[in-house]
């Protein structure tokens, strides 16, 4: 017995060590954040793909986006954690009101939320929570609002509100919505509703859960093992439903500001300036391609031998990194070169032949052309020689870095091809 709890500890301590992912997420809501315990539902799909969830809410009945704002619970618990997603519901009218209420009643204090979000913890993001429409519309506002007399006029009214909050705070969006639209157009007997027509069944919840799990942890949601109470082949349905919207379209639904890495250089030499240009980052690290790094932020490098480089500029910022890649032709040209130069070589410029005269004979001469952006376009290999002959009629005009190494004396000269 004592061998396979070993065994069991062992492999879950592997499992935890190779893909567990941990997130502390604050739910922001009211009655549709509450209904089944969506925040609890989150938490048992995490567990069972061997993530972690750290949570905490405030979900008072009714509650909109601006009582959030002047709620001490909502802040006290917004402040108490460094949370890596807030998400924020509003109530489930709210959001189909006419625009000149909305733009009055809901966008600023959006922002000022997201304000707040962000100022408790620089890395926290803002995570949207996207309602859907009522069964059969909202009835009780039919009369004053016409566009949200029918479940697919609220709906899309709900989701447009939801893009442009999401939009305009930089912030990401958990489109549980989105998942209930295709669920219901597609699985039309699924039951998403509880008896009111309005808040979510178990089933509903669970779409929703599925929504905020792909979007909080970027990871297919058909991974996920657990079902609730759930029949299993309904929620396979709801997983698969998850996928196609969320997963498979992350980032349709991710309106944080894009991170960038990107560098220009300037090549002399052996040396490189290089020059960031990347967007906003916290950390960078550069890799030289030669074994060398540098954490500046416009760092000069110096090549120690001529060759092909890959460079590399990595940024970070909160938990999101990307990096750009480029590859430079070096040529390490030596002042002392010149001065010990082996050979002569004419006439320079010419539009044919190039000639050259070594001052003994060298047991193997190997020679380089490279036009000024480093690119080869000659190349010849000769043994026992005192002098040689390069035909470079083929080249283009222009002028060119002759490499040319004697045994092991390297030396470069500059050739016109007229």
């Amino acid at each position: 017995m004592k061998q396979i709890l070993l065994y069991i500890s062992l492999t879950i301590a592997t499992f935890s060590l190779q893909g567990q992912t941990t997130k502390k997420v604050l739910f922001l809501g009211n009655s549709y954040t509450s209904a089944n315990n969506l925040p609890l539902l989150v938490n048992n799909m995490a567990n069972s793909t061997g993530d972690v969830l750290i949570y905490d809410s405030n979900t008072p009945g009714g509650y909109r986006l601006r009582d959030h704002l002047n709620n001490p619970t909502s802040l006290d618990k917004l402040n108490s954690n460094s949370w890596d997603y807030v998400a924020l519901q509003g109530q489930s009218q709210e959001t189909s009101m006419s625009q000149s209420d909305m733009e009055t009643q809901l966008y600023p204090f959006a922002q000022a939320l997201t304000s707040a979000i962000r100022a408790n913890y620089g890395c926290s993001q803002p995570l949207f929570y996207m309602t859907w429409g009522r069964k059969n519309g909202d009835v009780a506002n039919c009369p004053i609002r016409p566009w949200v007399c029918t479940y697919e006029e609220m709906d899309d009214v709900i989701k447009a509100t939801y893009i442009f909050m999401s939009e305009t705070n930089e912030a990401e969006l958990a489109p549980a919505g989105a998942v209930w639209r295709y669920l219901r157009e597609n699985h039309p007997s699924m039951e998403l509703y509880a008896a009111d027509g309005s808040h979510p069944s178990l089933a509903g919840s669970y779409a929703a859960a599925c929504a905020f799990y792909t979007m909080i942890y970027k990871k297919d949601p058909t991974t996920i093992t657990w079902n609730s109470t759930l029949q299993e082949n309904e929620a396979n349905t709801i997983k698969m439903a998850a996928k196609t919207i969320v997963f498979d379209n992350i980032s349709t639904w991710d309106f944080t500001e894009a991170l960038t890495a990107d560098f220009d250089e300037e090549i002399n030499g052996a040396e490189v300036s290089f020059t960031n240009t990347s967007s906003s980052f916290d950390t960078l690290l550069w890799e030289f391609g030669d074994g060398n790094t540098s954490g500046l932020r416009d760092p000069v490098h110096t090549y120690a031998e001529s060759g092909v480089y890959t460079v590399s500029l990595t940024i970070t910022k909160c938990v999101k990194s990307t990096t750009k890649i480029k590859t430079l032709n070096i040529n390490v040209l030596s002042t002392e070169a010149f001065h010990l130069k082996p050979f002569t070589v004419y006439p320079n410029p010419t539009s044919g032949d190039l000639n050259l005269q070594f001052n003994k004979i060298y047991k193997e001469v190997n020679t380089v052309i490279s036009d000024l952006s480093g690119k080869t376009v000659l190349t010849t290999s000769t043994k026992n020689t005192s002098q040689l002959t390069l035909d470079i009629s083929t080249l283009s005009k222009g002028i060119y870095i002759l490499n040319v190494i004697a045994d092991e004396r390297f030396s470069v000269e500059k050739i016109v091809r007229k």
